[in-house]
Order: structure tokens, then C-alpha cells, then sequence
């Protein structure tokens, strides 16, 4: 148990970092859209691999929840989206929830795939 909180800081910490670099390289809403979607393949990648491998206990807390925790970014979103609210650009809002959510499905649906095929 106590690995497993220590892996989640650990992998949330690396996270955090490459959600920071990613700031620094693109502009927002991009950057978010980014981030969350390399989180969601970095939780399907981690979980199809731990499905299917031996893995030690805290393998899927340090890369699901902490990593690909860390990297993305829910609450950022929310903002954007409510920016886009406020500003009655509702298309926008239509099309950058739409395939964050839709694409987040898909890589985290294909990365477990992958994953499960590395193990």
C-alpha cells in the first residue's frame, strides 16, 4: 500500500513535469488538448500491459494513475470550456470537447491494446 502512494507521487511528479514542458512548447487550448490525450494513452499503454505481464504492485499506480495523472488535465479543461461558454463559441466548444473525449476513448482503448501486445 504505502508503495503504491509512494509510486503514484513519484509517477505524478514525472507527470507534472511533461504536463510543465508541454506549457512551455505549445499554447493553450492545444497544450491541454495534447496533455490529456498523451495521459490517455499512457493509462491504456500501462494498463494492458499490467493485465497481461507480471507486473510488481505499484507498476500500475506509478504509470496509470500517477503519470498519466499528473500529465493531463481535467480541470484546465473545464476552464477552456467555460472560457468558450462564456464567450458564446459554442462550435468550438462542440468540436474541442468532441475529440478530446472521443480521441481520450480511442487512445486509451488502442494503448491497452498495445500494451497488452509489449507484454
Amino acid at each position: 500500500m504505502m508503495l503504491s502512494i509512494l509510486a503514484v507521487l513519484a509517477g505524478g511528479f514525472v507527470g507534472g513535469c511533461g504536463r510543465y514542458l508541454l506549457t512551455r512548447i505549445l499554447p493553450s487550448p492545444t497544450c491541454t488538448f495534447a496533455a490529456n490525450l498523451i495521459g490517455s494513452a499512457v493509462a491504456g499503454v500501462a494498463y494492458g500491459y499490467a493485465t497481461h505481464a507480471h507486473t510488481p504492485e505499484f507498476f500500475l499506480p506509478l504509470l496509470a494513475a500517477g503519470v498519466a495523472g499528473g500529465l493531463s488535465t481535467w480541470s484546465t479543461l473545464a476552464k477552456e470550456l467555460g472560457d468558450m461558454i462564456k464567450a458564446k463559441r459554442w462550435w468550438r466548444l462542440a468540436r474541442y470537447l468532441f475529440w478530446t473525449v472521443g480521441l481520450g476513448i480511442v487512445l486509451a482503448w488502442r494503448g491497452a491494446w498495445v500494451g497488452s501486445l509489449l507484454a
